[in-house]
């Protein structure tokens, strides 16, 4: 489903992703963990192209979404559903309107249709009361199920997670984990979560990833990296998170 080859992205002379060689089979469900500043999200966000490599390839489905061009980029961005840390929710918009804008404007999707599947997401991520709602009347917790109810509303290949719990108050962040990994197991989408939540990754992931200075350092099932990892920075790390 997605492929990076030999991908380099920094930002002036800061180089962050340092030659990145990875596949991510179709239906995975990979989480990305790592210190701040090891490039988790920039990882994420060359998926998308919202960074754009300065050397070497992204491919999704077998096509290069890193030779597009800006056009071919907006319309392959539509099958790629991304949940930031803050919500990125339309405050002018009411719930239903949030999640049913992005098909019909840009799939040019049937109106009722669109109603009908973004109510069955709110439904699915237990806020279908809030449909009216505007941003303003929701706590944190509920914009962020919104947010991840938009997402599956364009019926993306790919979901994208960004650390979607650091924003949230501690109380919140548990209802949102669920959501996440009800979504996960019920769904074929190929998902990648940047997130220091380690209990959710052993529950949801079939795959570990441990990145530091911009290279991936451990790879690997959840038991392998989180209780056999093989590189020292990664047992380092995991001994602050995790105790």
């Amino acid at each position: 489903m997605i492929v990076f080859e030999d991908v380099h992205v920094g930002f002036g002379n800061l180089e962050v992703l340092k030659g990145i060689d990875i596949e991510f089979a179709s239906g995975s469900k990979t989480v990305i963990i790592g210190p701040s500043g090891s490039g988790k999200s920039t990882l994420l966000r060359t998926i998308n192209m919202f960074e754009r490599p300065k050397r070497g390839n992204v491919f999704i489905d077998g096509v290069a979404i890193s030779s597009m061009t800006n056009r071919m980029l907006c319309q392959a961005r539509q099958d790629i559903g991304m949940v930031f840390q803050s919500f990125n929710l339309y405050p002018h918009k009411t719930v239903l309107e949030n999640l049913t804008m992005a098909p019909i404007v840009l799939k040019h999707e049937k109106k009722e249709h669109v109603i009908k599947r973004a109510m069955d997401n709110l439904r699915e991520v237990n806020i279908a009361e809030k449909a009216d709602a505007y941003p303003s009347q929701l706590s944190g917790g509920q914009q962020q199920r919104v947010a991840i109810a938009r997402a599956l509303t364009m019926r993306p290949k790919i979901m994208l997670f960004d650390e979607p719990t650091s924003a949230l108050d501690p109380e919140m962040i548990q209802e949102v984990l669920d959501i996440m990994e009800r979504v996960a197991k019920e769904t074929q989408i190929t998902m990648l979560f940047v997130t220091h939540e380690m209990k959710f990754a052993e529950h949801i992931a079939d795959r570990v990833l441990f990145l530091d200075d911009g290279i991936i350092l451990e790879d690997g099932t959840p038991k392998e990296v989180f209780h056999h990892p093989r590189n020292e920075r990664t047992t380092a790390f995991l001994g602050k998170i995790l105790h």
